[in-house]
């Protein structure tokens, strides 16, 4: 069993700011290559044409799901004849702008981008009140996987992972997590069991940017979190990559990526499999709780909008959002801005959904122990 505590460094600006730095470039790139996007007379969603639309974020400026909706922003503004207005609600661990989202009346002028892994873990362990992914809102399709990678910092020590088995033989790691509840702390105790490690966790540090700057200061052994929200300081060399929790097309990386072959926990010969052999247990049963757990962090980023919108106005939007996303001109953006694209439609996304919430079943006990380590 892993041990809690609460001494995490406030959380800073430091590297929103760096991020601010560049997300002009990134908007006016994304209007650029957007004009050459043809409009389309089909599903113009007439409701919607000169509306201001609140495209809600649960999660602080700066971070994966701002830089994703940013990138939405100019192409949903022209698809739709409508101002795309970003609204910023990481309150409450992003909990309070995915209820805005489903409280919000249904007409198609409040939607967002929700993480489901976090909301499916905090809906089955947490306060009835959560929304829930696969009945509490209307899905339009998924953005992309979570493509959820353990990271270390550049002077902790640790390059690989067996540098980190190591370490974990004589004593605990020490892992950065924002709060109960949340993702980057539901996968430590499921990976924690499956390499037959021991932990501790740190919590407090709210957003990838407050955890990023842990590793950096060497606060903490290792952190759990999006490769893409983490991209700039991968390639800056602060922090290393270790391995990966959830598939990606791919490997998740480019082919030329110096972490083309970074080892994954799940799958045929991963190391959940591997650390069971060592251990003298079941390698078949240990593939499949890592394939699992892969299945319930993996449910991606969801765009959304409240539960029971007008049928055709959903259908509309569905499409919209295909179109866009599907096309040329906004991969090419993505690919400027560094961030990965794994669409799904809004059948498929659903079906990916259901599919975590059934993974995450095993579980409960395990991360619920976790989090009542936290709040101790």
């Amino acid at each position: 069993a892993g041990r809690a505590r609460r001494d995490a460094w406030p959380a800073t600006g430091l590297l929103i700011l760096n991020y601010a730095r560049h997300s002009f470039l990134y908007y006016w790139l994304t209007v650029l290559l957007m004009l050459t996007v043809p409009a389309s007379a089909e599903a113009e969603c007439p409701e919607l044409a000169g509306q201001t639309i609140r495209w809600i974020v649960p999660n602080r400026p700066g971070g994966g799901y701002d830089a994703y909706s940013r990138l939405l922003q100019p192409f949903l503004e022209q698809s739709l004849d409508a101002r795309v207005r970003i609204e910023n609600r990481p309150e409450a661990g992003g909990l309070v702008g995915a209820m805005a989202i489903r409280d919000a009346k249904a007409d198609g002028r409040t939607l967002g981008l929700v993480n489901a892994s976090g909301l499916l873990a905090a809906s089955l362990l947490e306060s009835s009140s959560t929304p829930d992914p696969a009945v509490d809102f209307t899905v339009l399709g998924r953005i992309t996987r979570n493509h959820v990678v353990m990271f270390s910092g550049r002077d902790s020590g640790f390059s690989t992972m067996e540098e980190v088995l190591a370490a974990a033989a004589d004593r605990p790691l020490v892992v950065a997590v924002r709060d109960a509840g949340s993702v980057s702390l539901m996968v430590v105790p499921i990976t924690a069991e499956l390499l037959a490690v021991d932990y501790e966790l740190v919590s407090g540090y709210v957003g990838s940017n407050a955890r990023i700057l842990a590793l950096i200061r060497g606060e903490v052994d290792i952190a759990f979190g999006h490769f893409d929200s983490v991209r700039a300081q991968v390639r800056a060399g602060e922090l290393l990559p270790l391995l990966q929790l959830t598939t990606m097309p791919g490997g998740g990386f480019q082919s030329d990526s110096p972490y083309a072959s970074l080892p994954e926990l799940g799958g045929p010969g991963g190391l959940a499999e591997r650390r069971a052999a060592l251990s003298g247990l079941d390698p078949a049963q240990a593939r499949q709780a890592a394939d699992d757990l892969d299945a319930v962090v993996g449910a991606g980023r969801l765009m959304v909008g409240p539960r029971r919108l007008p049928a055709e106005l959903s259908a509309c939007l569905q499409t919209r959002i295909g179109d866009i996303v599907m096309s040329e001109a906004f991969k090419q953006a993505a690919e400027q801005a560094r961030l990965g694209i794994d669409y799904a439609d809004s059948a498929a996304a659903e079906a990916e959904i259901l599919k975590g919430r059934r993974a995450l079943q095993r579980f409960q006990e395990t991360i619920r122990a976790a989090i009542e380590q936290v709040r101790r």
